[in-house]
């Protein structure tokens, strides 16, 4: 009994100690090590304060990217409406994913939120630009007052494996 008691303690410990490793990964990027999975946080997001993870891999080999909008290097909103916003988010999109070996085809679902469906078609023709058949599962949604006054946020659910 009293074996199984410290086994359990070094069993408890470990994970407290795998919740509090803080580690610099691909891309400068913080990874956060927990029983759930690596977190991971650009150097952009820290310095902002953002109280969430860029992406977020559960041990089961999904990879969750938080919403993107169409900003610049600087975080800044690019200029140009829903085309330039829409390929600076694909662009942020390609450089996470590539922080983990994986590209557009590993991506099995994405959420996108549009300020105005009636630009739905112009979105259309620039997502299947990045996408190919067979396409990633999808939800949409019209939104009004998305972060940084964006005409789109696009989140998504990669596989790893």
């Amino acid at each position: 009994m009293r074996l199984l008691g410290t086994l359990l303690l070094i069993v408890l410990a470990g994970v407290v100690s795998a919740q509090d490793e803080k580690d610099t990964g691909p891309g400068g990027m913080q990874v956060t090590e927990t029983p759930a999975g690596r977190f991971y946080s650009s150097p952009a997001s820290l310095e902002a304060g953002f109280p969430f993870s860029d992406m977020a891999l559960t041990q089961g080999g999904l990879l969750f990217l938080s919403g993107l909008v169409g900003t610049d290097v600087d975080g800044n909103l690019v200029s140009g409406g829903l085309d330039a916003e829409t390929h600076a988010i694909f662009r942020q999109m390609k450089a996470h994913l590539a922080h983990l070996g994986l590209g557009f085809g590993d991506v099995v679902k994405c959420l996108v939120m549009i300020d105005d469906i009636g630009q739905w078609g112009a979105f259309n023709a620039i997502y299947t630009q990045y996408f190919s058949p067979p396409y990633p599962a999808r939800s949409a949604m019209g939104a009004d007052g998305l972060a940084l006054g964006a005409a789109l946020e696009l989140e998504c659910i990669a596989a790893t494996r």
